[in-house]
């Protein structure tokens, strides 16, 4: 896994790598393939993306194809890019899955956009594509809070939300802000309530991508001329986010161009059920947890956000099956490895004596 700890990747690779009693390596693939060397492993799993192990999607790519050359290597594909991405970062994921003995994908959705990113990438056929596999992205529940820390909490890490003033109500995006995240729609229909005489606050948890401090400049002021409070958390402890996640009046996960989610879940995990905007990936996971998602379009957002503040209980109760949980991945991930690396050779044809 990536040595950035705070990644959501990397996150995700130590929760299956823990559920599973598997050694994990921390560093860059060329560490991976000394240690790997060095303890005898027989496979390595990567968990990827092209933002991850390099300065550019080629040279993260490269770094993981010169690992899969030197070691089998099966590889987690994340943030697989959407049909109008840069042609390298295509380039990129097509290099990784014809470089690899076989891929995973977080979901269907993502399962059709590398296959269209494959289609658009001259190449060989990737070796791997029969043995390829869709493990969605678990559940994973979390820590037990006491409502008497949470009351005493005072400090950032112990679980502490700064109080809203009396009347006003929060509205919650989570995870990093950058473009097409649902930031701009939200603070828009934010500005609406305010119209109506809510007082309105748009909370984003999490901290911003690099580069994009712009966005922020700009979010900042949309929200003064419609009226609206903003706030940007910055990176949370577990403890601070889980109080934050069941603090905020109306949860929303409103990435325009999701594949892949696992802050959707997040909300699962914290008792709620946040308003998802439509997308063949918020319909696939619905499908998957009925009941977890309240499906919304950019004409029904600000009459979703008015039913929820009327009647808190719609975003307050998550599915009643979260399933797959963490354990069931794990063991989606144990069963696809035991097919991938299987080295029994097939049984002999059976010759059969006469009585």
């Amino acid at each position: 896994m990536h040595d950035d700890a705070r990644h959501g990747v990397a996150l995700y690779a130590r929760q299956v790598a823990g559920s599973l009693g598997a050694r994990v390596l921390v560093g860059t693939p060329a560490e991976a393939v000394a240690e790997a060397r060095r303890t005898g492993a027989g496979s390595v799993h990567v968990h990827w993306t092209d933002r991850l192990f390099g300065d550019s999607s080629a040279e993260s790519a490269a770094a993981v194809v010169a690992l899969a050359a030197q070691v089998p290597t099966t590889v987690t594909l994340h943030d697989v890019p959407q049909p109008w991405a840069g042609e390298d970062r295509a380039a990129a994921y097509a290099e990784v899955v014809r470089g690899v003995r076989t891929w995973a994908v977080n979901s269907h959705h993502e399962a059709d956009l590398l296959a269209g990113g494959l289609d658009r990438v001259p190449g060989p056929p990737a070796p791997g594509a029969l043995r390829s596999t869709v493990v969605h992205l678990p559940v994973v529940p979390l820590d037990p809070v006491d409502p008497a820390d949470a009351a005493s909490a005072a400090e950032p890490g112990d679980g502490a939300v700064p109080e809203a003033p009396a009347g006003r109500v929060r509205l919650a995006l989570l995870g990093f802000v950058y473009p097409d995240k649902g930031h701009r729609e939200l603070v828009r229909a934010a500005a609406a309530l305010a119209q109506e005489g809510h007082d309105v606050e748009v909370v984003a948890l999490g901290a911003p991508v690099a580069g994009h401090d712009d966005l922020l400049d700009e979010l900042a002021a949309r929200a003064r001329t419609g009226g609206v409070g903003w706030r940007v958390t910055g990176y949370l402890s577990d403890a601070d986010l889980a109080a934050w996640m069941r603090a905020v009046d109306v949860p929303v996960t409103g990435h325009r161009h999701v594949s892949a989610s696992g802050s959707m879940n997040s909300w699962l995990a914290a008792g709620r059920r946040p308003l998802a905007l439509d997308g063949p990936y918020v319909r696939e996971v619905d499908a998957l947890r009925p009941g977890g998602f309240r499906l919304y379009d950019d004409d029904s957002l600000v009459d979703e956000l008015r039913a929820a503040l009327a009647d808190p209980a719609r975003t307050r109760a998550a599915a009643d099956d979260l399933r797959p949980l963490l354990s069931d991945t794990a063991r989606a991930y144990a069963a696809w490895w035991a097919g991938v690396h299987r080295a029994l050779p097939h049984p002999p044809q059976p010759v059969l004596e006469p009585w």
